[in-house]
């Protein structure tokens, strides 16, 4: 029987997939972009934000309490596509270890029991959605290359 947090898990590596292809077709100077509006992050704050909700999503399974919100891309001065490539394998694997630990009668620390664990990958799951669509905007307003997998995945031209 395939066990829920196995589907997450799919799924989590499916949209991971796609993050990495966008950072693969990107220049080092697109992370300084930011939107035409006052309040707007830059590009490259997407991937920090999405790097330590996962992180620190991970040490709460680890832990069973929030241990607080950090990026480990806040240890480098300069961030690339590749940096960010980089750590986010790193957290995948991670996070892919851990849940070979933890089956669906295991409890948590805390008394929190294993649900917790299929809650707190949706929200990862939910929460790199949500900067694809931030992606997206930025993909569209500096016209930036789709990669292929987007154009399937999201439906996304550029009307020429």
């Amino acid at each position: 029987m395939v066990q829920l947090h196995d589907v997450l898990l799919a799924q989590w590596q499916e949209l991971r997939r796609l993050t990495y292809d966008y950072l693969d077709v990107l220049n080092p100077e697109y992370l300084s972009l930011k939107l035409p509006f006052p309040t707007s992050q830059s590009l490259g704050y997407q991937f920090w934000c999405m790097l330590g909700a996962q992180e620190s999503y991970t040490k709460k399974l680890e832990h069973g309490t929030w241990q607080g919100f950090s990026s480990s891309l806040d240890q480098f001065t300069v961030i690339t596509p590749a940096i960010v490539t980089q750590q986010m394998k790193k957290a995948d694997k991670r996070l892919a270890q851990l849940l070979t630990t933890i089956s669906p009668a295991h409890q948590l620390p805390h008394g929190q029991y294993a649900q917790e664990t299929h809650d707190i990958l949706f929200r990862i799951i939910k929460h790199e959605s949500h900067h694809h669509g931030q992606l997206i905007n930025f993909m569209y307003c500096f016209h930036l290359p789709i990669p292929k997998s987007w154009q399937e995945e999201w439906a996304l031209i550029y009307d020429e």
